[in-house]
């Protein structure tokens, strides 16, 4: 026996050194990479190879002291317990810090539990270690289900978890075989299993290396919001095509979106980066598999069409834009500007083609983007009734308002003009604003009336953005300013804010009053009248209203 033991320590000591070693790498690896799952590991195996040393150094120490050995089994699962989650951390396993603490509670009450029936040191190791075997065989069948991803090494390593398992469980508990054997391979499977982690850990720190590498390169030549190539390679490309003959004619087609920046300016660029990646799905679905298509710049699109006369790539050119028209997911315009030459002469230079197929394109693009912009605003104006952010009928009202004021004052006619299509326009801002805060049945809270009063800076950027209507965006801006300084968003006052913005907030003020609100109940002429007059001077035009309530009161009167 004395012999056994002896060979028994000599193993410990040699499965020490190995350890050692293990955790001296650990320790390298985890000073550059700071992973989670190598701490665990760390600390686990530490704790173990803690637990070997008392086993080969001190051996009576834990058969003659029961409360170091309790401490020792406790120390043991709990390292083991580490360990398996680093593992399933290191898989990418959904198992939480909470998952293991309930597993180390309950594992730790059954343990109190035995020793209060008075279980003999034996039946504790063999808790413990049965407690290890399920630890073992549940990380085993993780790695099984993870070898798709981590590849053969995973699934060895989990086979050999389940070996582990199964050695010991059937010599050492079923057969009770004294000999030294299975004590050498369950040994030598775990210091096995310790490497292998190291080594999937490198390997797969080798695997992201390559993915990065190659997304990198796939980088050089792609655009990564769009998947196609990027202008990098179009302009190689239009080098290596310009000495060859091979691919004439050759036409490139070169176009630019419609709308993009008002999109970004008024919806934000994450809608303007799905239109970007809409307007490259279309064009490469009217595309041809050989043709090159790129993002050339931020709105620009691209394409070399190898073996391609005029026509053809003019066909090319209306079947983007008829795919455009029939691929409207929302209410706004998507369109493109798009411009096309051929190169039929093998003697023409081929960047002089891709000049004149871009200057064609800025040409159909001053006409097409204002069309643009103007369908864009009109449908806008449009979509605000459709969501029920303003009626039709209060907008026909105020225009009513704003024409019958505006004669009163003899404004010239672009004053004229400006008054009425603010007055349509000066609400357009709430298209940004979330539809459960504009369509709020009750009074807004502090924090829905902050977002609330966003909608005149949105306004602003969107006539801005328009290009049509930017000499409406101070308009649109300041028509919630009050006479005295209270208004928002500026808080200007009196002859500060805009002559058409004061006008604009008494005629919308009026027809809000006089029309059944979802807060608050509909007030007479009379009342609202009265209402504008209390408030002259403070929030109102001291000088206007007095010219709006004569002007209601005649139109009452006749």
């Amino acid at each position: 026996m004395g012999a056994t033991m002896q060979t028994s320590a000599l193993l410990l000591i040699a499965s020490l050194g190995a350890i050692s070693v293990l955790l001296m790498l650990y320790v390298y690896i985890f000073m550059f990479e700071r992973r989670l799952f190598l701490g665990l590991w760390f600390i686990g195996w530490a704790i173990i190879a803690f637990n070997y040393s008392l086993d080969a150094f001190f051996p009576n120490l834990l058969r003659q002291n029961c409360l170091i050995l309790f401490l020792s089994l406790s120390s043991y699962f709990y390292a083991n317990l580490l360990i398996s989650w680093g593992t399933l951390i290191f898989l990418k396993i959904k198992a939480g810090i909470s998952l293991f603490l309930r597993v180390g509670i309950i594992w730790l009450l059954f343990f109190i539990f035995f020793l209060n029936q008075n279980w003999s040191d034996l039946q504790m190791i063999k808790y413990t270690y049965l407690a290890v075997f399920a630890l073992s065989s549940w990380v085993g069948a993780a790695m099984i289900k993870s070898a798709k991803r981590y590849g053969k090494l995973a699934l060895f390593l989990g086979l050999l978890n389940i070996a582990w398992v199964g050695n010991t469980v059937i010599f050492s508990y079923i057969l009770k075989m004294p000999q030294m054997a299975p004590y050498i391979v369950s040994h030598t499977i775990l210091l096995f299993n310790a490497i292998g982690l190291i080594q999937l850990f490198l390997k797969e720190q080798k695997d992201e290396i390559g993915r990065g590498l190659a997304h990198i390169t796939y980088l050089t030549f792609h655009d990564e919001l769009t998947g196609l190539y990027n202008k990098t390679y179009f302009d190689k490309k239009i080098q290596e095509l310009a000495k060859n003959n091979d691919c004439l004619p050759i036409s490139l087609l070169v176009g630019d979106m419609n709308g993009l920046k008002f999109v970004n300016d008024v919806f934000g660029h994450q809608d303007g980066d799905n239109w970007l990646k809409r307007m490259a799905f279309i064009i490469q679905q009217s595309c041809r598999q050989n043709d090159i298509i790129a993002r050339w710049g931020g709105d620009e699109f691209a394409v070399i069409l190898p073996n391609t006369d005029k026509e053809t790539a003019l066909d090319i050119g209306h079947k983007i834009n008829a795919a455009c028209k029939s691929n409207q997911e929302t209410d706004i315009l998507l369109s493109i500007s798009l411009g096309v030459a051929t190169k039929t002469d093998s003697k023409a230079d081929l960047s002089k083609v891709l000049k004149e197929a871009e200057e064609l394109m800025y040409e159909i693009k001053l006409i097409e983007g204002k069309k643009a912009r103007w369908a864009i605003a009109e449908i806008l104006g449009k979509l605000l009734q459709k969501k029920d952010y303003e009626t039709k009928e209060h907008i026909e009202r105020l225009e009513s308002f704003a024409k019958e004021f505006a004669r009163i004052l003899n404004f010239p006619k672009e004053n004229f003009n400006n008054l009425v299509q603010a007055t349509n326009l000066h609400d357009i801002g709430k298209i940004g604003i979330p539809e459960d805060i504009v369509l709020k049945k009750s009074h807004l809270n502090e924090s829905e009336w902050f977002i609330m009063k966003k909608h005149v800076e949105i306004g602003y950027r969107i006539a801005h953005a328009s290009g049509e209507f930017a000499h409406l965006a101070d308009i649109i801006l300041y028509h919630h300013e009050w006479w005295n300084g209270q208004g928002y968003p500026q808080g200007l006052k009196e002859e500060e804010i805009p002559l058409l913005s004061r006008i604009i907030s008494i005629l919308d003020a009026f027809d809000v009053m006089t029309h059944q609100q979802p807060y608050k109940p509909a007030k007479t002429i009379n009342e609202a009248l009265h209402e504008l007059c209390l408030k002259a001077g403070t929030q109102f035009d001291p000088t206007l209203v007095p010219i709006f309530i004569k002007m209601m009161t005649d139109k009452s009167l006749s």
